[in-house]
């Protein structure tokens, strides 16, 4: 059994990223740079109005006031996206949108809300400064500037960055493909009813889920009985067919506990097959050629848990991701909690944030079959092997979770 801390560290080692591709920008959320992006073009690529209001020469509007306004006569309407080819001369202005490209000569724009207007003039009450609400050509962006650089993650506003600067696609660090295989003659499907010794497979729809919500494509293999040739057979496809295999169920010591056997006989290397934490002891973690291979426990919230805390680290480093481990932070204890001593414990709790404070509130049992206790949940408590008793007011880590 190692512990929590060497766990991470074996399969930070392990996990790599595993190549590059070119996607439409949609495609793009949540993945991961692999390639500079360049602007193409002077962003913006003329002057242009920042504000509703009426372009015109700067110079024109010396010594206006209050007391000694002055009127301008009203050429035409600028629109955004529409050129305007006159240039404006001394007493002139344009109206002119917000994003509409400065006329030929001007050199500020004032807002509407500080002008009147009487037939085709409008009137100033105050001086205008030069640049004064003017977007100048190539502010932003140069042709050639470094926009964003490999290893930037991929959010909505990268996106339209992308569109604005005229790239359809991206090269992105791959995605695995994951393959995932559930074990047990006492699961059914979740539409059949539960018979006698019989339980609804849960952890292929909340795994599944998980890596969805990464942005990982699954590759399901279904419920796969307690039969050891049957079971050599799924885990050799899925090998072949993915970059990560998942397992669920079949990882302990008992008679139909077969993945462990089935990876000697494949010649797998396995890099550990008990973890110092609870829940979740019974994980194995192996690598087979250039693939990971992880077995997780088939108690619903040790699935979970362990996933959470060591598969999803894994897939977000090799998705290229620099910030892969998971964030955690100072939590106060709003009761009492306690908890029996010998490995790491991970007591999922409701965090709430108090005076700039995060607390921890129990939520109910942590028996590793019970659903219910972590869809109540928003986060764990990290308490370290060696703790039995916390009072309330001490201070733990603690991590959101499915964050």
């Amino acid at each position: 059994m190692i512990s929590v801390s060497d766990t991470l560290r074996i399969i930070s080692e392990e996990a790599k990223i595993i190549g590059k591709e070119k996607l439409d920008i949609l495609s793009c959320n949540g993945l991961v740079l692999a390639e500079d992006i360049l602007s193409k073009d002077y962003l913006p690529p003329f002057d242009k109005s920042a504000m509703d209001g009426y372009a015109l020469r700067s110079c024109d509007t010396l010594g206006i006031s209050d007391e000694n306004p002055k009127g301008f006569k009203v050429k035409g309407v600028i629109k955004a996206g529409q050129w305007c080819t006159e240039s404006i001369k001394e007493g002139e202005a344009y109206k002119i949108m917000t994003g509409a490209p400065i006329p030929l000569q001007a050199d500020c724009v004032i807002e509407v809300e500080k002008v009147t207007t009487e037939g085709d003039k409008v009137y100033l009450y105050n001086e205008v400064k030069e640049e004064n609400h003017v977007i100048k050509f190539g502010e932003e962006l140069h042709p050639g500037n470094l926009v964003l650089h490999k290893g930037s993650e991929i959010r909505p506003a990268e996106i339209g960055l992308f569109a604005s600067l005229g790239y359809k696609e991206v090269e992105v660090y791959k995605r695995p493909v994951v393959g995932l295989i559930i074990t047990g003659d006492e699961l059914v499907a979740i539409e059949d009813s539960i018979g006698q010794g019989k339980i609804r497979n849960s952890n292929e729809y909340a795994i599944t889920s998980m890596l969805t919500t990464m942005g990982i494509k699954v590759l399901s293999f279904g419920i796969v009985k307690d039969d050891k040739a049957v079971l050599t057979k799924v885990i050799k496809e899925a090998l072949e067919k993915t970059d990560v295999v998942i397992t669920s169920g079949g990882a302990s010591a008992g008679d139909y506990d077969f993945v462990e056997d089935i990876l000697k006989e494949i010649d797998a290397d396995i890099k550990f097959n008990s973890v110092a934490i609870k829940p979740g002891k019974p994980i194995s973690f192996a690598t087979y050629k250039d693939k990971l291979f992880f077995s997780l426990p088939g108690n619903p919230l040790s699935a979970i848990t362990t996933f959470e805390q060591f598969i999803e680290p894994a897939c977000k480093k090799i998705m290229g991701k620099e910030q892969y481990m998971k964030e955690e932070f100072p939590v106060i204890l709003a009761e009492d909690f306690k908890v029996r001593k010998g490995r790491v414990k991970l007591i999922y709790v409701r965090l709430v944030k108090e005076n700039n404070n995060y607390y921890a509130y129990k939520i109910g049992s942590q028996s590793s079959n019970k659903l219910t206790t972590i869809s109540k949940a928003n986060g764990v408590l990290i308490v370290p092997e060696d703790y039995t008793y916390m009072k309330a007011g001490e201070v733990l880590q603690g991590r959101f979770i499915f964050k």
